[in-house]
């Protein structure tokens, strides 16, 4: 019980009490394997959903494509030697395909950019409550500690000297 007193370093390299350090952080690994057993599922489920949503929107961008292409032969068959005015439509798909593809990706980046950030906010604010809680655990555990041992040093002499002196010192 003496050794929970002491303010002299205990001979390891953690400062105060080793049983004190691996209750805190078995504690903050408890909370933070739930805060990613509980947040990792909804931020991959966004992520994949964001991803079928721009494989979607690509496919719509390449039947784009596949319908500027099949124009394309239409108008070859109905107009025989118009392959200039036909490598112009072709031309056009191709450059709105890929100013399509480009936007979609520069989206689907940003879109990407700001779920991480997002979840790497959420992973700060889990993380300090986690922080909070185990720091509040461990000033309830050091006051506990500090009361039981003044309790336990005081005799009923020492206990009647402080409260005169302090009787003493109020009165004064």
């Amino acid at each position: 019980m003496w050794i929970l007193a002491s303010e002299a370093p205990n001979g390891n390299w953690l400062p105060g009490d080793v049983n004190e350090f691996i209750w805190a952080s078995l504690a903050f690994l408890v909370v933070l394997a739930i805060g990613l057993w509980k947040g990792l599922g909804p931020i991959k489920a966004a992520l994949a959903g964001r991803t079928e949503r721009i494989r979607d929107e690509l496919a719509a961008a390449d039947n784009a494509k596949a319908e500027a292409d099949a124009r394309r032969t239409e108008q070859l068959a109905k107009l025989g030697d118009a392959d200039a005015e036909a490598r112009q439509i072709v031309v056009d798909a191709e450059s709105r395909a890929t100013t399509m593809r480009a936007d979609l990706m520069a989206k689907a980046e940003t879109d990407v950019e700001a779920t991480k950030a997002k979840a790497r906010l959420d992973i700060d604010v889990a993380k300090g409550a986690a922080l909070a809680d185990i720091r509040a655990e461990a000033a309830a555990n050091a006051a506990a500690a500090a009361e039981a041992v003044v309790t336990q040093n005081l005799d009923d002499a020492r206990l009647g000297a402080l409260i005169d002196s302090y009787i003493t010192e109020v009165g004064a």
